[in-house]
């Protein structure tokens, strides 16, 4: 369950994903449910051609583990299980082990079980109509992540109608899984971006900053600042702007507050989170979302995770934390 972002990069990042100026190489591919460019700073073609083919086999393992559409994947076999007694891979052992951790410390506003109150929400636009409150609390039922125990192997749940989602913190983890290859792979830097998920590595070849540009919410065609990204960096973005649902002409967002099975309301248009952990940061810039400006800000004070957040109210107004402000230039 996640939002795409559109990253609009400044003009020597732009020419760089396009293949032109620094020795700038790409690839764009489908995977995971978004579409995925990396960039390389090579003038060797052939290097550039075996590290694209390296990463497209990292995202296609990743994307077998945690699809909720492809029937021998984690996620698939889990949810079609009575119990949870399903023996994981690692990685979504280790995946899991950070969503609920998240999910404990931010109260619930991060939650990998809202998979029935997707599900509901996406019959209802078939139906045209809004949920009923007996839908609701059929959900409720099946939703709280405080209902799973997570083992050495599996992930044990109370009801076989319990399903996961890992749509909301799996594509950071992947973007930084590919980073920490693409660190090894003897290329200069670069620049990967899943949409709502961006991150950079190395250098570029000018010795320029990684500049980052963030869309207005209310504007498809603006945005509303700068950003600079550091190496290891990951950015994650989570927004009320581009998926949704439409009941009697009227949009319903996709980020679904968990307690009480709505789209989030709490003022916020749109929320972006840097940190060095991309599963990290993917599950906050939600967490946040639903958390609404005043708790957001408390939980970063609160230093529970090293992160950074910009935070765009509905009325337009940005709060950026103390430890990114000097990293971001808003437009006036």
């Amino acid at each position: 369950m996640k939002r795409t972002l559109l990253v609009l990069l400044t003009l020597a990042t732009l020419l760089s994903i396009c293949g032109c100026g620094n020795g700038g190489r790409s690839t764009t591919f489908f995977l995971m449910d978004t579409s995925i460019t990396v960039t390389l700073y090579t003038n060797n073609g052939v290097l550039a051609e075996d590290i694209f083919a390296e990463c497209r086999e990292i995202l296609v393992e990743y994307d077998s583990l945690w699809s909720r559409t492809k029937p021998e994947s984690d996620v698939s076999k889990w949810n079609d299980s009575e119990n949870g007694d399903v023996t994981l891979d690692v990685r979504t052992l280790s995946l899991l082990q950070t969503a609920l951790a998240v999910s404990e410390n931010t109260d619930g506003a991060f939650d990998v079980t809202v998979a029935p109150f997707v599900e509901l929400w996406s019959a209802c636009e078939a139906d045209g109509r809004l949920p009923l409150e007996e839908e609701l609390e059929a959900a409720f039922t099946l939703t709280g992540y405080e209902k799973l125990t997570l083992t050495d192997t599996s992930l044990k749940k109370p009801f076989a109608n319990m399903r996961i989602d890992l749509g909301g913190i799996g594509k950071g983890a992947a973007i930084k899984a590919l980073i920490a290859y693409l660190e090894t792979s003897g290329v200069e830097g670069g620049l990967v971006s899943f949409g709502s998920n961006v991150a950079v590595f190395g250098a570029k070849p000018d010795g320029a900053e990684f500049r980052v540009a963030l869309r207005d919410p209310k504007d498809a065609g603006g945005t509303v600042g700068v950003m600079t990204l550091q190496t290891g960096e990951i950015l994650s973005v989570s927004g009320d702007y581009e998926r949704f649902v439409m009941i009697d002409g009227i949009k319903y967002h996709h980020l679904l507050d968990p307690e009480s099975g709505y789209p989030a309301e709490k003022g916020l248009a749109s929320v972006a989170v840097i940190a060095r952990d991309g599963a990290l940061a993917d599950a906050l810039s939600t967490a946040l979302f639903v958390m609404g400006r005043d708790a957001a800000m408390a939980f970063y004070e609160s230093g529970i995770y090293a992160f950074e957040a910009i935070l765009i109210a509905q009325d337009g107004s940005i709060d950026v934390t103390k430890g990114f402000s000097n990293r971001f230039s808003e437009n006036k």
